[in-house]
């Protein structure tokens, strides 16, 4: 089924922005035209893309998606033609997953999380329980912590090793994960669940009887 898929979306985002420049540490002034975690300032792009696969900070996306060469239509276009290459079936008409028309099936929700875990800086963000920023404020330093919006799974799982929550009201509760377990990795795509608990107990039973216990069967049935 073709579904909006929410902030899962800002793994093809992450991808992009990575594609066009590998330069984590150079400066760019926060997006302030949607709603954020972060305070007004410039950050560095490892900030941001910590900030956006951690806690999905919509204006790190956009301000990561105005970097591109061409600006912010541009960075859409690509995130398409990219799908595209890959044999996507997907749409995307933000870099944030706040537009509802950003919509792809399960199964290629899948493919694009497969691909997102191949980036180091993906999964190495995507999987942090939380994510610390210090920044002056009247001549003082303010600590801004953001914690991960899948941090319950992440803590129960040692076996993630990249991830992405997504809800909007038209696609509900999503989440993307890739999990490694005796050296197999798997995709698990939740899209649509009705709440947040719901959406856990899915990736609960997935993982506990269709992942961790894989090998449990007699091997001669």
């Amino acid at each position: 089924e073709y579904r909006p898929m929410a902030s899962i979306t800002k793994l093809m985002t992450a991808m992009v922005a990575l594609d066009h420049s590998k330069d984590l540490f150079r400066q760019l002034q926060l997006n302030t035209t949607v709603r954020s975690n972060l305070p007004r300032g410039t950050y560095t792009r490892q900030e941001l893309f910590n900030a956006m696969l951690v806690r999905s900070d919509n204006a790190a996306a956009e301000t990561l998606a105005g970097d591109y060469p061409g600006g912010r239509r541009e960075f859409i276009w690509q995130m398409n033609q990219q799908a595209k290459a890959w044999g996507i079936n997907a749409t995307f008409r933000d870099p944030t997953g706040l537009d509802r028309n950003n919509m792809a099936t399960a199964g290629d929700v899948g493919t694009m999380a497969a691909y997102a875990s191949g980036y180091w800086v993906i999964r190495d963000a995507s999987v942090k329980k939380t994510v610390a920023f210090e920044r002056k404020f009247k001549k003082k330093l303010r600590k801004i912590q953001l914690n991960n919006t899948n941090r319950l799974l992440l803590m129960e799982f040692d076996e993630i090793i990249a991830s992405k929550t997504g809800y909007t009201g038209p696609a509900g509760y999503c989440v993307a994960l890739v999990v490694e377990h005796q050296k197999q990795r798997r995709v698990i795509v939740v899209l649509g669940e009705r709440n947040k608990a719901r959406r856990t107990d899915t990736v609960q039973d997935i993982m506990y009887n269709h992942v961790l216990d894989q090998n449990l069967q007699d091997p001669s049935y």
